[in-house]
């Protein structure tokens, strides 16, 4: 008898492991497995250093704080070991848009960001954004794509932060996640090579 209430409570023991161990958290996969519009392109083997962060288009009719997202782009290359020019730099020597031509401040690539998407109807309701974006980094001799493409981004910052935070709060924090999320797919800058 004493065998089966220890056999018994080493069955359900188990279960209950099994059980416990089911219902632990997947692992989170890595931050810009599924920018799949993304192309890695040639960037590993270009290995650029000096970059120019353009000034990012919005092609939405809509209000999108395009400097904002310039500046994230631009920090968000620093943390990648690349060496964005000063942004002030860049808009005091490069030409208007138009005649800019990738190498005129001898950067080795260019960061081009249009803005094709800005979904923001559930943003008051849900803090939630859906941005569509061509992202490219331009080659700096040919000013050929080395890296980049289209990317769509659900951004939910309503987890992270208490509803009662300020409204330019929310929009920071949705910008960076979605600058993030887009780089996190950029190859990280070779310091070797």
């Amino acid at each position: 008898m004493k065998f089966r209430i220890q056999a018994s409570t080493f069955a359900l023991f188990s279960a209950l492991i099994l059980f416990v161990s089911s219902c632990q958290d997947t692992p989170k996969p890595p931050r810009g497995y599924d920018n799949l519009g993304l192309d890695a392109g040639t960037l590993s083997e270009v290995n650029p250093t000096d970059f120019v962060v353009l000034p990012v288009e919005n092609a939405t009719g809509r209000d999108v704080p395009v400097d904002e997202l310039r500046v994230g782009f631009h920090a968000g290359l620093v943390r990648l070991r690349y060496s964005p020019l000063a942004l002030d730099y860049v808009d005091a020597n490069r030409p208007v848009e138009a005649s800019y031509a990738p190498g005129q401040l001898s950067e080795e690539a260019a960061l081009k960001v249009v803005i094709t998407g800005w979904d923001d109807s559930r943003w008051a309701t849900h803090s939630r954004l859906i941005i569509d974006a061509e992202v490219h980094v331009l080659d700096g001799v040919t000013g050929a794509s080395i890296w980049g493409g289209h990317v769509t981004r659900r951004v939910d910052v309503v987890k992270d932060l208490p509803r009662s935070a300020l409204n330019r709060t929310l929009l920071s924090r949705a910008l960076d996640e979605f600058v993030g999320d887009v780089l996190a797919s950029l190859p990280p800058r070779d310091p070797r090579r």
